[in-house]
Order: C-alpha cells, then structure tokens, then sequence
C-alpha cells in the first residue's frame, strides 16, 4: 500500500518565505562553512589574555525565521595581570547600547569587531572585572534561519565554530581560556521552544505573552559551545544507562519538529542515541557531562553541531548522530588547543561513526565498517598530500581546518591505525580514556595526545606521528614474493611515497594475507626500510597476495609478482541486490569482493528486460578490498515490472553486466505532508506543493468551524513537481477553518488559523 509517495506541503506566504532553507544535509560529517570557505583577515588583541573567564550569562530574545537578536550578555572573569583596558570581541554591525562594568557604565569605543573600554584606574591582578553589555542587531553569519518546507521546520540556530561567536554574543575566541560555567535565557514566542547547552531549569512566562527558557551550564565549555536553537518543536525524550552512572540514567532531550510523520520517520535513529552513548562510555570514559544531559536539536545548519550537551542537527542519520555524540568527548571535553590540532576534535569524532558501525552491525546495516574505512581511505587518496597537522598560514582558512579529506576521513584512517600499531585492543582504549580523564574540562595539543599514547603504550611513537600526522601522503606497494625449496616463503615489500619529499617512507605494521587452495595465511611484518625482505615458514602453495587485508592502513597497491611474473587478481566478484522502498524508489546495493581495477558502474534501467538505458553512475574504489555500493531510482510510470544491471567498467576501459534484477511495484498514493504557517500572514495566499509520480485529480475543500463549505476547486496533478497557489484566505474572516485534500485514495485534513 506505501509503494509511492506524494510529498506534500502546505503553508501560508509570509516575509520570511524568501529566506528559504535550500542547503542540502550531508549524512554524515558536518558544514562548517559560514564564513565562505575563504582565508579570513583576522586580529586578536593580546591584552585579552590578560583576563580569565570564569562565567557568561546570556539574556537574549530570539525568533524562529529570524537573524535579529537583542539583550544582554554578562561576562565575569579574574584578572591575570593588571587590566588597564577591558577588550572583548563583537563584530561591528551589532549595536551596542551600553556597556557596565562592575556595575558602572563606562564609556567604549567599537570597531575592528572588537569593544575597547579603557579602566581607570586600572583594575589590579586576582581581581574580578564583570563586563555587561546591553546590545541588539541583525547577525549576519553564525546563525541559520528559515523554513523547511518538506517537514514544516521553523528555525533559527546558532553555529559558532569556528570564528563565529563574535557575531551573535561578546565573546573572548581563545581556544584556551574555558568559559566555566554559564546561564543561557533566550525568550520567545509561546509556539516555539529554545533548546540549549546544559540543563533547562524553568521556562518562565514574560510579558507579551512569551515565554523565557533558562537553561544553565554547570562544565566548562569553550567559546563556540554557547548555543541555542529556536523552533517549532515537540520534545522525545528517552534515556541512557551507562555501566558507570548505574543505577542513574542520563536524559537524552530531544528537540524535533512538531510533525508526527517526519518523527515517526527519524525515530529509529534517535533510539540509537542511547545505545550509542553507553558504548561510548565504556571505549572512552564516562560520558562527560553526565549531571545533565544529551540531547539534539532540530535546525537546517547543513549538517550536524556538537554543541555542547546539544547538538545541532540538520538530520538524523545514524552517523551523524555517531559524530557530533563522539564530540562530546573529542572536542568538548576536551578540545584541540589551537586550530592546527583539530583533527584532535574532527579524526576522533569521525571514528566514531566507524566504531558504531563496527561494534552495531546490526543497527547500521547499510555499509559494513570495511567498506566504511575505505571509503576514508579513498577520500584521503584522491589527492597525494597534506597534512594531518594544520599549518600555522592555514589555521584561519575554515577550509583547510574543515577539511573533510584531512580533518576527518585522514583523521580517522590515521587513528584506526594507531589503534593495529598497538596491537592491543585494550591498551588502544585505555589511552583513549588516559587522555580524556588527564585532559578532561581542558585543551590539549597532537604532543600531548602523543605523550598519552607512549606513556600508557610503553611505545615510540616519534615515526608514528611523524610520518602520519605532520608528514603527508601515503605508501603504494610493489610486492614480490616467491617460494624457496618447498618450506620458505620470501616477501620483498617495495614502497613508494605519494609525496616523497615529506614523507618518503612509512615505517610500521602491516598485514599481508597469502591465499592458497589449502588456506589463506596473514603475515605481520614491520617494515623500516624499503625493499626490505621477510622469510616466513611456509609448506603450501601460493595463489595470491592482498596487501592490508583487514583495512587497517592507508595505502594503495601497484604491482605483485610471483617469482618475478606479475599476478593479475581474480576479477571483482558483483552480486547486485534490490528493494522498493515506501516512496515507490528502486534500492540499488551491490557488494563486491576484492574490488580492483574498476573505473565506475553504470546504473542500467529497462521496462522490457530487452533495451536498457543508463540512469547513473557509481565510482569505483580501485581497491583489493571488499566494498558495498548503493544507488536509489526511481522510475517513472504506473505500476509495473521494472529491470536493472550494472555495467561494470574496469579502469582500461573494458566493459561487463552484472546480474539482473527485477522488480515489481504496486504503488499506490500515500500522502505525507506537513504545514507551515508564519504568524500573522498578510496575504492569505495557500501554497501547495505536491511531488507526484503519476497524473490524477486531487480536490481542495475549505470549510469553517461549523462544517460550512467556503471554499472548493479541483487541481490536476502531473508527474513531478507540482506548484499550486491558491487565495482561499483572502477572503475569509479571522478565525479556525478545516482543509481537506482528497484523492482516490486519501483524504487529508489539517487545521488553518487566519489571524
């Protein structure tokens, strides 16, 4: 009954329709990009060291579909050294209307994106200086706001990292000056709900009919951390139960929007939440906030935001919600001390997402955890070199900090392997939670992670860190290896470096796996020099040979040989899969074993079984390792039979099917919608917008309270998209009013209010 989808949704015309949220939500990873990917001309003044945050108090009036901000901010702190200036940073095109402190107003000057107050007489070392600053304005980055049609989403939400605080609040961006504690009031409209950073304590009722949500911080936290999140929200909530909180749980609070269908899609997800942090808590310590909660809140940001004890995110993707949860530890625990160590904060939390689909096969079912490093392993390849370590010319672009090929994916490959350089599960993890209680509340830097590792390891990790994290590149292997007498197997592991004048040799562990008729045999070998030989007993009869066959290495493979003849591999073995999902959509996946040598699969779509047309195309990974692929279509037409292959190119250009599917749709119209209304609409004007896969008729009746019909017309759909716009509330008075859409099959009806 659910094979096709009509998406439907219905909202009045408002100012803020314009700002309409387009950007596409990444399912994994997260947008950092606010300030456009560019390299920024940044200052900050010295003399802002010479004091200490100890609290932030932010009293803030926000709106959904809005940049607008007004209110104050409190900031307490302690003199370091004598203060003859107080300096804070807020960009120039917020208004500041005064400026106290320590409860005397003080005159100020603002510019450079920085507030100068001189002190007179100048306050002494050890003493408190408490600055509030009454100021309003519109942001004009750092926060998103708008509207998402397609679940009904009203927003706006803040995203700080990395520069951006200093656009919605005062605020001091040194990575390593924590802000203690804080209290963080935001009022807003009664519709709405404002999640934030540690516990809501009250929501108090204020004048204009609104409401005001007290949430209050009690762990240190950094600069970009302050957040809050306004919308039209309901709240889930559910619970985790870490070993170590026994017999205590953690609340997990969740801020949705307030739509049944769109909940019940993402649902699955969210339960994952608490499975999640309990097995986090075992790999790195206790969850580390663990006297106030988790929880997520809804906002189209382009991704996901690991604010602390509430993340932002744009969707509920399993890894996703796996990342910006792994950050709870990796970054807002503790968090890189300068900008050139954030793959401290981004690797860790997107190993994350590896080690939920590792250890929760079951709940992550879409890709294996192999096929989930390569993918990584691929990101980092598809160029020869940078560094895991951000140079220090770099550590104001947002690009090269963000990047996703080194911060992320490098990050993780490189983490992955130090975790098979220890050869030990649980010491991996015991450095992992060393670091986290030693640098807890703190910043730490690629040294002291380093000296964590070694220290708990008893390991010289210099080369380790050297060539992985400041060098650049990875190794590709020429592999020769032949047989002496009958008892000896000789390997002569060759390696060229991607970028040899960084890093011209990776020393280390490696795995090689020999197969053979009468079993497969896994070689360990330390290599330190090139073309270095290794002589393992060895009585079968060799068929082959896969360098890293557990995945544990960034690298690439050239060439093997037998006995100085070069060993082509087995051709990729392709075994194609499919489903229809509820939208009526082909599920394309297929699974590949030792996928070498292959260019890219063409999608291939047919109605007969006989001519087949290309609907797509996937990459392939060129890897001697197992891969999964997926692909999604779908088809025009009425119920019927529909065909699928793969056309499967290697990389010389020589082309092969894959086998058929085929499957059988019977789609009937299902009809999921959501409505958006601004508040006060001046226009009246209803838009319905219907994404259709087949033509028909639909009717729309508006009726009042007292089931009087106003209004009624007949529309045609078309396959695709489909715009109508109607003026129904034009011409009726204030008050309630039902609409119903009807189709063959459904019939749908939703409240309207004409204010």
């Amino acid at each position: 009954m659910k094979p096709f989808l009509l998406f439907l949704t219905l909202f009045y015309s408002f100012q803020s329709l314009a700002q309409e949220d387009i950007a596409s939500v990444q399912s994994c990873g997260r947008s950092k990009d606010i300030a456009g990917n560019q390299l920024i001309s940044y200052y900050q003044y010295p003399s802002m060291n010479k004091y200490d945050i100890k609290y932030l108090k932010l009293d803030l009036v926000v709106e959904t579909g809005s940049r607008v901000v007004s209110g104050s901010a409190l900031t307490m702190a302690k003199a370091t050294a004598p203060l003859d200036s107080f300096i804070i940073e807020l960009k120039n095109n917020m208004i500041v209307d005064s400026l106290f402190i320590n409860g005397t107003r003080q005159v100020f000057a603002h510019n450079s994106d920085h507030i100068y107050v001189p002190l007179v007489p100048a306050i002494p070392q050890g003493a408190n200086v408490n600055a509030l600053v009454y100021y309003r304005g519109t942001v004009a980055n750092g926060i998103f706001a708008g509207t998402v049609p397609s679940n009904g989403l009203n927003y706006t939400a803040t995203l700080s990292e990395s520069f951006q605080a200093r656009e919605w609040f005062p605020a001091k961006q040194f990575l390593k000056d924590k802000i203690d504690s804080a209290d963080l009031w935001f009022t807003t409209s009664s519709i709405n709900k404002v999640g934030s950073n540690g516990l809501l304590k009250s929501v108090v009722p204020v004048a204009g009919g609104k409401l005001q949500y007290r949430w209050k911080e009690t762990y240190p936290m950094n600069y970009y951390m302050p957040s809050f999140s306004v919308g039209n929200y309901m709240e889930y909530l559910n619970y985790a139960k870490p070993a170590g909180m026994a017999p205590d749980s953690l609340l997990i609070q969740h801020y949705i929007v307030n739509n049944p269908t769109y909940f019940a899609g993402i649902k699955p997800n969210l339960d994952k939440t608490p499975v999640f942090i309990e097995k986090m808590s075992e790999l790195f310590s206790m969850y580390p906030f663990k006297n106030e909660k988790y929880g997520h809140a809804h906002a189209a940001i382009g991704g996901g935001m690991e604010h602390q004890t509430m993340s932002t995110m744009a969707a509920f993707t399993s890894t996703l919600i796996a990342h910006e949860l792994g950050h709870m530890w990796w970054g807002d625990n503790v968090t890189c001390a300068t900008w050139n160590h954030i793959w401290l904060n981004e690797g860790f939390a997107s190993y994350c997402e590896y080690l939920m689909i590792e250890k929760f096969p079951a709940l992550i079912p879409s890709i294996t955890a192999s096929a989930f490093m390569q993918n990584y392993h691929n990101s980092v390849m598809s160029a020869a070199g940078g560094s895991l370590y951000v140079p220090d010319a770099s550590v104001y672009d947002e690009g090269r900090i963000f990047s996703s090929r080194l911060s992320y994916a490098k990050g993780a490959a490189v983490i992955h392997n130090l975790r098979f350089e220890m050869q030990n599960e649980d010491l991996f993890f015991q450095v992992l939670k060393n670091y986290q209680l030693q640098f807890k509340d703190s910043v730490a830097t690629t040294e002291d992670f380093k000296r964590v590792a070694e220290t708990t390891s008893s390991k010289n990790l210099s080369d380790f860190f050297n060539q992985w994290v400041y060098g650049e590149g990875y190794p590709t292997f020429n592999i020769n290896y032949f047989k002496e007498g009958n008892g000896i197997l000789v390997l002569k592991i060759n390696q060229t470096a991607s970028m040899p004048s960084v890093t011209p040799f990776f020393k280390g562990l490696y795995e090689f796996k020999i197969t053979s008729p009468a079993g497969d045999t896994t070689l360990l070998v330390n290599l330190s020099t090139n073309n270095q030989e290794f002589r393992f007993n060895y009585s079968k009869t060799p068929d082959g040979l896969i360098v890293d066959p557990n995945n544990w290495v960034l690298n690439a493979v050239g060439t093997i040989t037998y006995g100085g003849v070069i060993i082509p591999l087995p051709p990729s073995q392709v075994s194609l899969s499919a489903i229809a999902d509820a939208s009526c959509t082909a599920q394309l996946n297929w699974i590949t074993t030792i996928e070498h040598n292959i260019s890219k699969y063409e999608v291939e779509y047919s109605t007969d079984n006989i001519n087949f047309l290309k609907v797509g195309e996937v990459a392939g990974t060129n890897t001697n390792t197992d891969q999964q692929h997926n692909f999604s279509y779908r088809p025009a037409g009425q119920d019927s039979t529909h065909y699928f292959r793969l056309k499967i190119i290697d990389t010389l250009g020589n082309s092969r099917f894959s086998n058929k599917v085929t499957l059988v749709f019977n789609c009937n119209l299902i009809y999921n919608y959501s409505i958006k209304a601004g508040p006060n609409p001046t226009t009246g004007k209803v838009f319905i917008y219907v994404s259709s896969p087949k033509m028909e008729k639909i009717k729309i009746v508006l009726i009042n309270i007292l089931g009087e019909v106003l209004y009624s017309t007949e529309e045609s759909i078309k396959i695709g998209n489909n715009t109508i716009q109607l003026d129904m509330m034009e011409r009726v008075p204030a008050g309630t009013y039902i609409l119903k859409i009807i189709s063959n099959e459904n019939k749908i009806i939703k409240k309207l209010i004409r204010n």
